[in-house]
């Protein structure tokens, strides 16, 4: 039997933030995240449950799920980051996707997020920040979407 090509979503990843608000910005990419820190995180919904006599769900239901992003980007004097924080505090709020290293692969467009920044010094990493961007409700469909990214969005 034989099988087909699968196009996985691994690999470097490209990520891209714009600035929301009164003065968006345009699409400005991060330097290439340190290996393996590039993780998106769901949170699962609170669970309803609706009890009978007995102990036994009569019905269950899940409220919609929470969503965080968190990379890391370490620190040159030759690097901008998009992003400027003051003590951590972001005060813009930001659209951000991440490319797979395979651009057919599916991606991740997130609408709107707000975001913090963490510092953190160690001798073999050096100046590292640590971006964590938490997903907030977007206008249209879902917080998160899972696509192949165009350089158009």
């Amino acid at each position: 039997m034989a099988t087909s090509k699968v196009t996985l979503s691994w690999g470097k990843p490209k990520i891209e933030v714009k600035k929301l608000g009164s003065s968006p910005g345009e699409w400005q990419s991060f330097a290439t995240p340190v290996e393996g820190t590039t993780q998106l995180s769901t949170t699962q919904g609170n669970k309803m449950e609706a009890k009978i006599e007995g102990g036994e769900n009569e019905a269950v239901k899940y409220k919609k799920n929470t969503y965080q992003l968190v990379f890391n980007v370490r620190q040159a004097p030759e690097r901008t980051d998009p992003i400027v924080d003051a003590d951590g505090i972001v005060e813009d709020e930001y659209s951000i996707r991440v490319t797979p290293e395979n651009a057919k692969a599916l991606g991740i467009l997130i609408d709107r997020a707000s975001v913090n920044v963490q510092k953190t010094y160690d001798v073999e990493g050096g100046l590292i920040k640590v971006y964590t961007c938490d997903v907030l409700v977007a206008e249209t469909g879902d917080a998160v979407k899972i696509q192949v990214i165009s350089p158009e969005e």
